[in-house]
């Protein structure tokens, strides 16, 4: 049987804070790189 107390209650919520805060940073570093390469293709390829 666990023991759930309000302390193991705060550190679930801490470790769930923790893996959204870290999957939020993964996808702005995501979008970030997906607007690099389209302006490095803008760059590269001039529209006439």
């Amino acid at each position: 049987m666990k023991l759930i107390t309000p302390f193991t209650i705060l550190n679930q919520n801490f470790h769930e804070m923790d893996l959204i805060r870290y999957s939020m940073t993964n996808r702005r570093l995501a979008t970030e790189r997906l607007h690099n390469d389209y302006r490095k293709i803008y760059k590269n390829h001039q529209f006439a």
